[in-house]
């Protein structure tokens, strides 16, 4: 599939190998067995396509496929002498509909109808990119925007435009990155494996070695009165001594970052690298840029949105972080100096609330550009090869929503032009 399409099933889906979830229960008919006949040829050259080595990616090809197989039966119901390497959009919205309605009664998983569609957004996918899509293109284009809609991918706003760049300049930027530079230290420093806590995390001894591959000053033990956090490796400050990897902030979010894009696996007493590890660390250009995004937008979702709902301010700062880079991606980026400054007139406490306010979105913002994702100078600015990770992370309805960030149109944070 397509980034989005294939990451949707193989990471996100909720279907796991021979799940219900991943099947229809196609009507038993000369069009289902039509259907059948269609899907099972494509089948090797499908599975081929969707698995780029990622753990459970080829069985999830096969979830994938039972459910193509179960609306296109449908979908054959509908017309005759159908062809599914040109599919009307029209009658697949209708046989959709129909699947979607026939399962639901029968299955309980509210995760099946987005399991389904991007299924067959996947399977169009696959005709358009290996050229086996037989209709016109304005077809295509039509099939295409019917399934983003259903899937919520619609364009009908956004925040930012991400510019077009090729994926030998994008890696460029990417591997380049701090942030890659000291995950790579660091996976290279898992090598095969490492021990884990029953947590998850790194073993108290280990600490010190992670630390150092992401550019920290830590070492693992009895918690020390008086003793800093974890901060820049290069502060001359003394090495702070930590009880849990969760106390340096960096080495957990990277941590997150790689257990949420399976470039690890984590058990009950190690993490190990998995296959995808291999093409994060020296894949073809294609695979290894789409692992590179991937992991970032994760690094960036567990850096600003880890935090507790119930916890007003902690919302306030994710919400001024996300807002700022934001308009960082955009073509108006907004001014260092004007950001966040307390408005004339402001009371004592009010100006005392936008100041903390300013000092916790601006640490987080300085952790950021130090792994080179933000700029920092007059204005702060994203470079535009990473613009496509702040849109995918940050301009999403539900993560705004949760942020209470969808009632303000522009995001307009220099208060001089409020």
């Amino acid at each position: 599939m397509s980034k989005s399409s294939r990451n949707r099933n193989k990471r996100k889906g909720p279907a796991g190998t021979g799940s219900p979830a991943a099947r229809g229960s196609s009507p038993a008919s000369l069009s289902s067995f039509r259907a059948g006949r269609a899907v099972d040829s494509l089948a090797p050259a499908f599975v081929r396509w969707f698995d780029d080595g990622a753990p459970g990616a080829a069985a999830t090809a096969l979830d994938c496929l039972a459910a193509i197989e179960s609306v296109m039966g449908r979908y054959m119901d509908r017309v005759a002498a159908a062809d599914l390497t040109r599919l009307d959009p029209v009658i697949l919205a209708d046989a959709l509909a129909a699947d979607l309605a026939a399962t639901a009664a029968v299955d309980d998983d509210d995760d099946r109808g987005e399991f389904v569609v991007a299924a067959v957004h996947g399977f169009v996918d696959f005709l358009a990119e290996t050229d086996r899509w037989s209709g016109p293109a304005e077809q295509l284009a039509d099939v295409v925007d019917l399934l983003s809609a259903l899937l919520g991918e619609t364009e009908d706003w956004k925040l930012v435009d991400v510019p077009v760049i090729s994926d030998d300049d994008a890696l460029k930027v990417f591997s380049g990155l701090p942030l890659i530079q000291r995950t790579t230290a660091l996976l290279q420093w898992i090598g095969d494996a490492k021990p884990v806590t029953g947590t998850g995390a790194l073993r108290t001894k280990d600490i010190e070695a992670a630390a150092a591959c992401v550019g920290l000053k830590a070492r693992g033990g009895p918690k020390q009165a008086g003793v800093p956090q974890a901060g820049n490796g290069g502060s001359e400050q003394p090495v702070p001594t930590v009880r849990s990897m969760y106390e340096v902030p960096l080495l957990a979010q990277v941590w997150e970052a790689l257990a949420r894009t399976e470039l690890i696996e984590i058990g009950s007493t190690k993490a190990a690298p998995s296959p995808a590890t291999a093409v994060f660390l020296a894949g073809g250009t294609a695979d290894r840029l789409e692992e590179l995004v991937f992991f970032v937008e994760e690094f960036l979702s567990a850096s600003v949105l880890r935090y507790d709902p119930e916890q007003p301010w902690e919302v306030l700062v994710a919400a001024t972080v996300a807002s700022i880079l934001l308009a960082a991606a955009s073509e108006d980026p907004p001014r260092r100096d004007t950001v966040l400054d307390p408005r004339t007139g402001a009371s004592p406490e009010e100006r005392a609330t936008v100041e903390a306010l300013k000092a916790a979105a601006m640490s987080q913002l300085e952790a950021l550009a130090g792994q080179g994702i933000l700029a920092i100078d007059t204005h702060f600015r994203v470079p535009p090869a990473l613009v496509r990770c702040i849109a995918s992370t940050y301009e999403d309805a539900t993560v705004l929503e949760d942020l209470g960030l969808l009632d303000i149109p522009d995001l307009d944070l220099d208060s001089e032009d409020a």
